[in-house]
């Protein structure tokens, strides 16, 4: 299958995969967390000008921030209505947990997964090294407050660190295990979907995963003081 991915869950990125070949065709990545518009339309552009069609478009839906997060989900619901094609979407740390799997054999067990939450919390999730599925979550906490999250979804040993949580807390979460895994990449992203697919799991709906209300808040209605 030729999935098209996006993910701006924390820094932004579009992928061309052709899973059947396990080939990436064509990939985008943006180091800046913060500029995904600017990002998202030239770089769809210059992905979509791969020949090869796309069948299925993949979103990251987060966690997320909520600016970050919309950007792309957005995106590729457009796409998709552009070219009458479906639109799915997939927790985003499964790019993550999938990067792992495919790059690193050596760890067995389950892996945490942290990325920045900002206010100074962290997304978290636990993912099983060896098949890249979702063992708990995911969360949002300090990150003094992730183990105890964790003892209480009953996830103790831990065998592996990675994500962008662990470059920014270290002296409380601790170091990566993995320290060149760091944001969710889009073409892991196509490659987990697939695998989902695979399995005969259905994707989501392509629905933002928030975990928590936004930043900004609706300006309140006043009541009319006219009668």
């Amino acid at each position: 299958m030729i999935i098209l991915s996006i993910d701006t869950s924390q820094s932004a990125s579009v992928a061309l995969v052709d899973t059947e070949s396990d080939t990436v065709l064509a990939a985008e990545h943006a180091d800046d967390q913060r500029r995904h518009v600017e990002f998202i339309g030239p770089a769809l552009a210059r992905v979509l000008a791969d020949p090869v069609e796309p069948e299925l478009v993949v979103t990251g839906i987060g966690p997320g921030p909520f600016t970050g997060l919309r950007v792309g989900i957005a995106a590729g619901i457009a796409v998709g209505q552009a070219r009458g094609i479906p639109v799915k979407g997939l927790l985003s740390q499964a790019a993550l947990a999938e990067e792992l799997q495919r790059t690193n054999t050596q760890t067995v067990g389950p892996v945490l997964i942290a990325a920045d939450a900002r206010r100074r919390e962290v997304y978290f999730s636990v993912y099983e090294a060896s098949d890249a599925s979702l063992a708990a979550g995911p969360f949002v906490a300090k990150p003094a407050e992730v183990d105890t999250v964790l003892a209480a979804a009953g996830q103790t040993e831990i065998a592996g660190r990675l994500g962008r949580g662990f470059v920014l807390y270290p002296d409380v979460l601790g170091k990566s295990s993995f320290p060149t895994i760091v944001d969710p990449r889009a073409e892991y992203l196509a490659f987990a979907a697939s695998r989902e697919i695979v399995a005969g799991r259905e994707l989501a709906e392509p629905v933002p995963e928030y975990l928590r209300d936004p930043d900004a808040k609706a300006t309140p209605v006043r009541a009319s003081t006219l009668k």
